[in-house]
């Protein structure tokens, strides 16, 4: 039974010394009774057989000054540690140097009564880098993204405008040159002439439905009402258009009557409310549908919902899905976000929130860290 035990700790001992993370154990009196190579290689210590036997306050105190300057912070809060003697685990340690460590704090109850004290650190300083190399590569991804979007909802306004001064004042010249062709040649009484007036009333209608089909496409590449009216007139008119073409009933709330929100909250919102009626009219099975506008202080609001068959969880966090990633992305890029819920038999809502303010704030406050310590 001896060796059996015997061997037992010559194992849990092979394992501490040749494991890559840093293992250090201090007993109640502070004194240091464990060490690995790593622990000391980490901190540029002494060879773990130096270690053992000394004074883990004064090693640690004495590496920390090196690498912050700070001490009595150290002892302040492992002191804390030790009196609690309750579990910490994966505490960010930033050292001044540049390093990482995520580092474990585990009581254990010794035969005698007493309690070792022993400390884990794992340097992750190459999986830090890469993750802020991956987010600030995000963030990049997703202001290119903003601007490109911004850009093309430029380029739809220009040329909406373009279209409708333009073309359209040219269709409007060519219809009142028809009509007064059309009345000169009635006047003429000649019955040679009621060809002609027929082919002419038939341009006359060809053009009217020019018009009403450029009228069309300014009003999908940007309705004047959003830029004229405002978001919830806007919202109301599309409803309708969309209860006219689908037969889906649709309710429209906004509190106040009048949303003032910023311009590109206003476009994000549209946009998003577009294709969320889209999604209600192509998959939804749906008989009604709501939505719901509020703003309140320096947020904004949006709900959609309707009592159609339900989107699952898988669905609704398909990456493949374009139209909720869309949705999602265009919420991102000013801080905010799209939640999108559903059940089986019980519709779907999709809830936008955009707040007010920098954008880059937002997802700066989203990059912060959980939890992060300066002591080693």
């Amino acid at each position: 039974m001896k060796s059996l035990d015997y061997f037992y700790r010559s194992l849990l001992a092979a394992l501490i010394a040749n494991i890559q993370d840093g293992v250090m154990a201090e007993d109640e009196s502070g004194r240091i009774i464990v060490a690995n190579q790593a622990y000391s290689r980490m901190f540029g210590l002494p060879a773990p057989d130096e270690l053992v036997g000394s004074c883990a306050h004064v090693i640690r105190e004495k590496v920390w000054r090196d690498l912050s300057g700070d001490g009595d912070g150290y002892r302040r809060l492992t002191a804390e540690l030790r009196q609690r003697r309750e579990p910490q685990l994966d505490f960010e340690v930033v050292l001044s140097d540049g390093r990482v460590f995520d580092r474990d704090y585990v009581p254990v109850p010794a035969p005698d009564g007493s309690t070792v004290h022993m400390w884990h650190y794992r340097d992750v300083t190459e999986r830090r880098q890469l993750e802020q190399r991956l987010r600030e590569s995000s963030r990049r991804l997703r202001e290119l993204s903003a601007f490109a979007e911004q850009a093309r909802e430029e380029e739809r306004r220009q040329l909406a405008l373009t279209l409708h001064d333009e073309l359209g004042q040219l269709f409007s010249s060519i219809r009142l040159e028809l009509g007064a062709a059309i009345a000169q040649f009635r006047e003429s009484q000649m019955p040679a002439m009621r060809s002609v007036v027929d082919r002419l009333q038939a341009a006359a209608g060809l053009t009217d439905i020019g018009v009403a089909s450029l009228r069309r496409l300014t009003t999908t590449l940007r309705p004047p009402v959003l830029d004229h009216l405002g978001l919830v007139p806007a919202i109301r008119w599309e409803a309708s258009l969309f209860s006219k073409r689908t037969g889906i009933r649709c309710h429209v709330r906004a509190r106040p009557g009048t949303i003032d929100a910023p311009g590109a909250q206003v476009t994000a919102l549209y946009r998003i409310l577009l294709a969320a009626l889209e999604n209600i009219a192509h998959h939804a099975a749906a008989g009604t549908a709501w939505i719901s506008v509020t703003r309140q202080r320096d947020l904004t609001t949006m709900e959609i919902r309707d009592n159609g068959r339900g989107i699952t969880e898988e669905q609704a966090n398909n990456p493949r899905t374009m139209g909720l990633l869309g949705m999602r992305e265009r919420a991102l890029a000013l801080g905010g976000e799209v939640r999108i819920t559903g059940a089986r038999g019980h519709g779907t809502r999709v809830l936008v929130l955009l707040p007010d303010g920098d954008a880059d704030a937002g997802r700066r406050s989203a990059r912060a860290p959980g939890r992060s310590g300066a002591h080693a």
